[in-house]
């Protein structure tokens, strides 16, 4: 029974009791009182108890009122606290036979200030205020806050006054302590205006600052020397001064701020300073040291040289400095010996953005096809600052739209291998649907700093895509651009898209042609417009577009000619890529010399195909491929395709294989791309560039890219690489026959052909004999590539891949250079099929700073048979 309704009961009692004694027209309910008994004033330290719970008593007619209930309520911002029996700001108490409520311990928040406490009971005339107070502790630090630094001529006052701030444990502003400045009793030293002595007291304000009176060098020359400010047993701050004769030395910054520069960053410019007497000439030969903050964000200077001495110009440079791994601004100071005041450099250390993406199986029963799509910010230090994303299996499992996830901080949520980049990254999100009660895990492979494959780790599903640096900007760029998105559709059927649009009217509107796919169902060259949203912080945003067949989409920008989409209708799911086509136009001789990969999604007629053309000519082409097409059973090996294509101005085309040369693939949409961009790594303007997106368009269906083969050499597939595939295989028998899904990403070495390598392996349906019961490990990769004699620059290589005695894939690599090459498995046996890239590794310096892969993180889900694919028709 809550309190409101106890009251009307006895309300209705003392009304019965009363009707003998007394008529309608001069009966008076007599009102419950409620009084502070004890508990008010009182006052407590940030996050401490209050001495005394705090107690009412209610009466009814100046008689006890047992068993009403009494509500404490806290303030819900500010200055508060919370209660010991509900670890928030309120909680409900009953009065005993003598009609008191006794709350349980209430202890401050780490908010200073007054802090009202109400208590109230339904019937009472009124409610009562405890009248608490939230102080700071007691004083344990003072330190100088500015005033230090300084010189004087002799005679003359401190251009600025002393000031000391003092803090409680807890970092929080201590007012009313009595501060002591002092200076030397004898020699260089000086006098406070406030009583014409070398020493003074003051208070500090309310936020814990005391300052000193004007003070003034006495009249003998000298120093450096220190004045103390001092408090109790504290460790005295100190402020360093100087009594000049000659012209005050000032020092000013010339260059180098304000600036920033990524966490772990480089910042581009030195800091230059010129330092001149008070005539403004120039002072060579002085030493300038430059002093940085010695925790949060700061950085290092090379070769930890932190100091500079002027030239004949009175110019010093500082050496390069480099930001830690802790995000936010901060002021680096530039001094001279004589203690004039410093030059500051005001610096930013920005964090590091990243969108990500990928697709997979959900270990579920049946298992569902999921995308995912998100942003997340981390610092240098692999600490999670926040993000957002969009989760989508089609039926049920969704993120809220239209908002998403939020991605919470999180501490070392990224750590990552220093030298092989190799690590994982946890996202610890408020939707508990989601990976382990709400945190995912996914496994990296760093490409170099700003590109990474990806896999989801933690055995609640598995998936592949990819993780890069991103741009972020206020809007879209008008321009145009190609797109492909693969998913399922409302019968969770798979479907595959690919077109071309334009974005227009400051990045809100667009317009285009796409074709479509569905499940073997094709519609080409079909028009359609939208609308789009701007991107947030996260450079999430929004594009609605009721003439596609996926109504609503959000969006993550990596940059301005590069973006990744996901489809949140609730009914079907799917994502992809679009990427801008420059401010050129296209033809047929946009086209050169390629290779290309492409693969179904998980829900799709499994099957995979690479394989590299040349173009004899305008319109036609001729080459090699493989093609695995695992649930229908072929495998085409080394196959001779020619076919013809045509690309529109607008990078709309098509190509077609001749019917029977690859299987059942026979047409590929193919949407062009900016020449200058690449489509793997959108950050790298320099290798890999051009190309195209891919759609299968025939009776299988799937998505890839096609990339200009500039340099199928041998000798150029070499050194270390960075690895991963998406991967379908028969599960572990005897329940299994249908093909289920693996991910790996890994990072190894070739030399003479020869890859050794050590991965990330996702396993959640158990394909891999003794993968661990969460469905991740580590597995190692090997194999020796040999070189196609008759086709340069395709190569077939036995790959080993091993957890304890697992099997060889018999796979055949295609590449495009150097850098980038397709790896497409093609067993003979029919088992397995898993297409993905091997990607050359860059630079990794600058990586948030990493310690080598943590613990694994156990799935709270187990496994169990499966039955496949239940959704399609």
């Amino acid at each position: 029974m809550n309190g409101q309704a106890y009251a009307g009961i006895l309300l209705i009692f003392l009304s019965l009791g009363s009707l003998t004694s007394c008529n309608s027209s001069n009966f008076n309910t007599p009102s419950e009182s409620i009084a502070a008994t004890s508990g008010t004033p009182q006052s407590a330290a940030l996050n401490t108890a209050f001495a005394a719970p705090l107690v009412v008593t209610v009466t009814m007619g100046g008689s006890p009122v047992s068993g009403a209930f009494v509500i404490f309520t806290a303030p819900a911002t500010g200055a508060s606290g919370t209660f010991a029996s509900t670890s928030t700001n309120t909680e409900t108490d009953t009065t005993n036979a003598r009609g008191v409520a006794t709350s349980s311990t209430f202890t401050a928040n780490g908010t200073i200030g007054a802090d009202a406490v109400t208590a109230s009971v339904a019937g009472a005339i009124a409610t009562i205020t405890f009248n608490l107070t939230n102080t700071s502790g007691p004083a344990a630090a003072i330190a100088a806050t500015s005033g230090s630094l300084q010189d004087a001529q002799i005679g003359t006052a401190f251009e600025a006054p002393l000031v000391a701030t003092v803090v409680d444990s807890n970092q929080n502003p201590v007012s009313g302590s009595s501060v002591t400045f002092t200076a030397p009793a004898a020699g260089a030293s000086g006098t406070f205006a406030s009583n014409s002595s070398a020493t003074e007291t003051d208070i500090t304000n309310s936020s814990g600052v005391a300052t000193s009176s004007v003070f003034t060098a006495n009249t003998m020359s000298g120093g450096p020397y220190t004045v103390t400010a001092s408090l109790g047993a504290l460790m005295p701050a100190t402020y360093t001064l100087m009594n000049i004769t000659g012209p005050v030395v000032s020092i000013a910054a010339t260059s180098g701020t304000p600036q920033s520069a990524t966490v772990n960053g480089t910042f581009a410019a030195p800091f230059v300073v010129t330092v001149v007497d008070s005539n403004h000439n120039p002072l060579s030969g002085d030493l300038v040291t430059f002093e940085t903050p010695t925790t949060g964000a700061s950085g290092t200077f090379a070769g930890g040289v932190n100091t500079a001495t002027t030239d004949s110009n009175g110019v010093a440079t500082s050496a390069v400095f480099t930001a830690n791994g802790s995000a936010g601004s901060y002021t680096v100071t530039a001094t001279v010996a004589s203690g004039a005041e410093p030059a500051d450099f005001v610096l930013t250390n920005k964090p590091i953005h990243y969108a990500f993406y990928l697709s997979g199986l959900e270990v579920a029963s049946p298992p569902s096809f999921y995308a995912l799509a998100g942003s997340v910010t981390v610092d240098g230090n692999g600490n999670v600052l926040g993000g957002e994303q969009d989760y989508n299996d089609g039926i049920g499992i969704q993120s809220p739209e239209p908002s998403g996830d939020a991605i919470l901080p999180g501490s070392a949520a990224l750590t990552v291998n220093a030298t092989t980049g190799q690590g994982t990254l946890t996202l610890t999100t408020n939707n508990p649907n989601l990976g382990v009660s709400g945190v995912e895990t996914l496994g990296v492979q760093f490409v170099n700093t700003n590109h990474a494959m990806i896999v989801q780790f933690d055995g609640t599903a598995t998936s592949s895509g990819s993780m890069d640096v991103q741009t972020l900007s206020s809007a879209l760029n008008d321009g145009n651009y190609a797109f492909t998105l693969s998913g399922v559709d409302t019968s969770g059927a798979p479907v595959v898209y690919g077109g071309v649009f334009s974005i227009s009217s400051s990045g809100s509107a667009l317009a285009g042609t796409f074709d479509v796919d569905d499940a073997g169902t094709t519609t080409l060259g079909t028009s359609f417009s939208g609308t789009i949203a701007g991107p947030d912080a996260f450079g999430r945003g929004t594009i609605t577009a009721s003439t596609l067949p996926i109504s609503s989409l959000s969006y993550y920008v990596v940059g301005p000619a590069a973006i990744r989409t996901i489809d949140v209708d609730a009914t079907d799911s799917g994502v992809g890529s679009v990427f801008g086509q420059g401010t050129g136009t296209f033809s047929n001789a946009s086209l050169g010399s390629s290779v290309f990969g492409v693969e179904s999604n998980s829900f799709g007629n499994l099957y995979a195909a690479a394989g590299q053309f040349t173009v004899p000519a305008s319109g036609t082409f001729s080459g090699v491929a493989d093609d695995n097409e695992f649930d229908n059973g072929v495998i085409v090996p080394g196959a001779s395709i020619s076919g013809s294509y045509s690309v529109a101005s607008n990078g709309y085309g098509s190509l077609t294989i001749k019917p029977g040369d690859l299987g059942d693939i026979s047409v590929f949409g193919i949407y062009m791309t900016d020449p200058d961009l690449n489509l793997n790594d959108p950050n790298n303007t320099t290798s890999g560039l051009g190309g195209a997106l891919l759609a299968d368009l025939d009776t299988l269906n799937g998505t890839g890219v096609l990339i200009p083969q500039t340099d199928n050499s041998t000798a150029s597939f070499a050194g270390n690489y960075a690895f991963g595939a998406q991967a379908y295989n028969v599960g572990p028998p005897p329940t299994e026959t249908s093909g289920w899904e693996f991910d790996f990403v890994g990072q190894g070495s070739v030399s003479g052909g020869a890859l050794s390598g050590t991965g990330l392996l996702s396993d959640p349906f158990g394909i891999f004999g003794i993968t661990q019961g969460d469905g991740t490990d580590t597995a190692t990769f090997a194999g020796t590539a040999s070189p196609d004699s008759a086709n340069p620059g395709r190569y077939t290589i036995p790959l080993n891949v091993k957890v304890a005695a697992d099997p060889t894939y018999s796979v055949v690599i295609y590449q495009a250079d150097g850098g980038y090459l397709f790896w497409l498995d093609e067993n003979s046996n029919g088992v397995s099929v898993f297409l993905g890239m091997l990607q050359q590794q860059g630079s990794l310096t600058g990586l948030p700073e990493a310690q080598n892969a943590p613990a694994k993180i156990v799935s709270a889900r187990k496994h169990r048979p499966l039955g496949r694919r239940a959704r399609q028709p």
